[in-house]
């Protein structure tokens, strides 16, 4: 039990480090991450339950706080992972270094984006772009929509606008960090 309770602990802590970059988690398909999930949730909530009120084996404990910390990990996490908890907390440590470049934003266009390559601390900005709607986009990461030829943006927003953004309207998300700052994800659709 304990090894389930360490590998639900070091998962745990995986998730949430990674869940600190916008778009690493939002990358892995729905369906993979429900199916992988929840047989390992659904496994590993079983053992722990069972080992928390199953009855003694004659010879072993318990092993009460293992089954604990099993179950622990496993009802915190993910509440974490959807309120975006990790990433709100890191983003206000680096808050500072982002606002220092609003002043040096790019001028207000429909599809204003150009390349930044700035290291602020642990995220790196490719690009930022300032939307005629209103907001200031930093993007962090940008990958392929699963195969499509559609390009994923993902980054952080100051006063985004719930139009769109400009690297894209298509699939636009945002999730409030602090103030007025966002976490966002859009699809360009050129």
């Amino acid at each position: 039990m304990w090894f389930l309770a360490l590998f639900s602990f070091v998962l745990s802590v995986v998730l949430l480090g990674l869940s600190i970059f916008p778009g690493v988690i939002e990358q892995v398909p729905a369906n993979v991450a429900l199916f992988a999930g929840g047989a390992a949730g659904l496994f590993a909530s079983g053992a722990a339950s069972w080992h928390l009120v199953g009855p003694a084996r004659p010879g072993r404990p318990r092993q009460r706080r293992s089954a604990v910390v099993a179950l622990l990990c496993l009802a915190v996490t993910p509440l974490l992972l959807l309120t975006n908890t990790p990433r709100a907390v890191v983003f206000r440590t680096h808050r500072g270094e982002f606002e220092a470049l609003l002043a040096q934003a790019p001028p207000a266009g429909d599809r204003a984006v150009v390349p930044l390559n700035a290291d602020l601390s642990i995220y790196w900005i490719d690009h930022w772009g300032t939307d005629a709607r209103g907001g200031t986009y930093f993007r962090t990461l940008s990958g392929r929509d699963n195969g499509r030829a559609d390009r994923r943006s993902f980054g952080f927003a100051y006063r985004p606008n719930p139009a769109g953004s400009p690297f894209g309207n298509e699939r636009y998300e945002l999730h409030h960090l602090a103030g007025d700052w966002y976490s966002f994800a859009a699809t360009d659709e050129r």
